[in-house]
């Protein structure tokens, strides 16, 4: 075998030879269509529902936000309230169905309206 002369590859063989390897390589590697779509389709639905569920969660964060807001002032107002009714002096209104309005401040009554007497 030593004594034969070498022989070389003509540079078309070479070349035919490596594309028909990458071919190969291609063709074996390669990810069918639907293969492809279906993983992206699969992608697009899991970052439309993360993105929903942070929406979601926002809508909650800002209604619960909106109820502590009005729950303070709801007591805010309640302590405010009853400042007043403790620093309100006592006083009794008696009204009749023809629209009389007798308003009787309690402390400074001479005589309570139950011990007098028209006879």
């Amino acid at each position: 075998m030593r004594s034969l002369p070498r022989a070389k590859a003509s540079p078309g063989f070479t070349s035919e030879v490596m594309r028909e390897a990458r071919r190969d390589q291609k063709i074996a590697r390669r990810v069918p269509f639907v293969w492809r779509m279906a993983a992206a389709t699969a992608m697009a639905a899991c970052l439309v529902a993360i993105v929903h569920i942070a929406l979601v969660q926002y809508q909650r964060h800002q209604q619960v936000e909106t109820l502590r807001a009005e729950q303070e002032q709801l007591e805010a107002d309640l302590a405010a309230v009853k400042k007043i009714a403790a620093e309100s002096e006592p006083m009794v209104v008696l009204e009749n169905d023809r629209g009389t309005r007798v308003i009787m401040d309690l402390d400074t009554a001479i005589q309570p309206a139950a011990l007098r007497t028209f006879d």
